[in-house]
């Protein structure tokens, strides 16, 4: 899928380049589940240099920032959720020439930032020249980690207030923790990377062609308060796990309690019994008339006198 904003603001839409016009004056162009054949034809029409996305799970400086005097290349790795609600990440590609702005994502990406952005291609025909296209990508970006970090917030604070306010818990919150946990520290990590793309495009010979840098501090001073939440998620996640943890110790300790009261009120009788089971000739309560209820009498005694001084003890 190939998607084309022209600097008359018109749209054209195609499913490969052979539906693309050789001749284009554009701002964007934008590739869906791109393919080596668009690669080649971009290459060839355009000399771009596709590097950065060959070895783009690369760890070097490399893999997330290339720059050369045709073109600045940027990969960013996005997070988001997928059609199973759960968070994963996948790769955003960025290339800026003089033909224009070139991006490369899956579809399954673009369509959950579609879904919640709706407005985000308003907003891009608004736009008037190169340069703030630009711009509005670093933007984008930033505000997105922003959206994100407080949509898993807001979920966060939602468990918070049933498991420390309503004191509503089962075993699933341990599970609910964990994943909260794991969408943090994927969210945290990839924020790490696409500062570090920031500030490796700050020192860029790029930058002082297109003249961004002031938007670009800006954009990191954003993205370092979206840190400090992220950390905040972090210890609220740590004080909701031990608090779960507490109040799960103190009900297998009162289970334990219960079966220990239990235990103890049914080993007199169980002894008893034990006792006058066994047959022996010589045992005069067995020829008594009363020995039976009297026995019995003794057994409840036995059960009920441990029940009531655990009772007492506030053990029940």
């Amino acid at each position: 899928m190939i998607d084309v904003l022209l600097k008359s603001k018109d749209r054209i839409k195609a499913e490969n380049v052979s539906e693309v016009p050789t001749e284009l004056d554009f701002y964007i162009m934008q590739f869906l589940d791109y393919t080596d054949s668009d690669l080649r034809w971009l290459a060839e029409h355009y000399n771009l240099d596709f590097s950065i996305m060959k070895n783009y799970e690369d760890i070097e400086i490399s893999s997330h920032f290339l720059e050369n005097d045709n073109q600045a290349a940027f990969h960013f790795s996005i997070p988001y959720y997928n059609t199973s609600k759960k968070l994963v990440e996948e790769p955003l590609f960025i290339i800026i020439s003089d033909a224009g702005l070139f991006l490369f994502s899956s579809s399954n990406m673009e369509n959950y930032i579609n879904d919640t952005y709706p407005n985000k291609a308003i907003q891009l025909q608004r736009t008037t020249d190169l340069k703030s296209l630009f711009n509005f990508q670093f933007a984008f970006i930033a505000d997105y980690y922003a959206d994100i970090t407080e949509n898993l917030s807001r979920k966060i604070k939602l468990l918070a207030n049933s498991i420390l306010i309503e004191k509503e818990f089962s075993s699933q919150e341990m599970d609910i923790i964990t994943r909260f946990n794991f969408n943090n520290l994927l969210i945290k990590e990839l924020l790490i990377e696409t500062t570090r793309v920031f500030r490796l495009y700050m020192k860029s010979n790029w930058e002082q062609k297109m003249d961004i840098r002031s938007n670009i501090k800006d954009e990191l001073n954003d993205l370092t308060v979206v840190s400090d939440y992220i950390q905040f998620n972090f210890d609220r996640l740590d004080d909701l796990k031990e608090n779960v943890s507490n109040k799960i110790d103190l009900e297998q300790n009162y289970i334990f309690k219960t079966l220990t009261v239990v235990t103890v009120c049914i080993s007199l009788p169980t002894f008893i019994a034990g006792v006058y089971g066994m047959n022996f000739n010589n045992m005069p309560e067995t020829n008594s008339d009363y020995g039976y209820p009297i026995i019995l009498i003794i057994m409840i005694f036995s059960a009920a006198l441990p029940f009531l001084y655990f009772k007492k003890k506030k053990w029940l």
